[in-house]
């Protein structure tokens, strides 16, 4: 019986590892615009990046994606969600979020923490780091860093593979940003009003 058990839980965390959607649903709680805390569903446009990002794994092993957007569409949720789901289940990765402003990097980072408080014990990563600015995983030395673009050089000297530049557009030094963030980073997102 033992076996018949083990062999369902490696199924069930094999789906979680590799399905997002049905890793959102059971594992990610996000507070809701209405308030109070609510399962990831992906909403349309969510399910749209999510479609483009899984076409762009398969045929080119990386995601990059870059979103011009409307306001309040989940892009950043989405995306916070994705990046925890991948740090969270594999040894040696980094993600960084670089914002314009320190109101909306504490809220992109706070998102990241409540995934991180409210997944399901059994998969919830035993926590090393927790601050203002990083969450980092103990046993997989992975996890997040978080930044504001206001200071020069910011994230340059970090080993980065997963990006999201937020609200990109209000950057101080804009151009001079991008090359630098954009270039080593494998799995690479904006998000930014058009």
């Amino acid at each position: 019986m033992t076996s018949a058990i083990g062999d369902r839980e490696k199924r069930v965390r094999a789906r979680l590892m590799s399905d997002f959607p049905h890793y959102a649903e059971r594992c990610l709680r996000i507070r809701a615009k209405a308030g109070g805390i609510e399962q990831l569903t992906l909403n349309p446009a969510q399910s749209r990046l999510q479609q483009a990002a899984d076409r762009q794994m398969a045929e080119r092993g990386r995601v990059r994606l870059l979103v011009l957007k409307g306001r309040q569409m989940g892009v950043s949720t989405y995306i916070e969600g994705r990046f925890y789901w991948r740090t969270s289940h594999r040894r040696g990765v980094r993600a960084f979020i670089l914002t314009h402003r320190d109101q909306a990097t504490q809220n992109l980072f706070a998102m990241a923490k409540r995934f991180h408080a409210a997944c399901p014990a059994l998969l919830r990563p035993k926590t090393g780091t927790s601050n203002l600015h990083e969450l980092l995983f103990k046993d997989l030395d992975s996890g997040y860093r978080v930044a504001t673009a206001k200071a020069p050089g910011v994230g340059r000297s970090e080993t980065i593979q997963f990006f999201h530049g937020s609200e990109v557009a209000f950057w101080p030094k804009l151009r001079a940003r991008i090359p630098g963030q954009a270039a080593p980073v494998p799995a690479f997102s904006t998000s930014c009003m058009p």
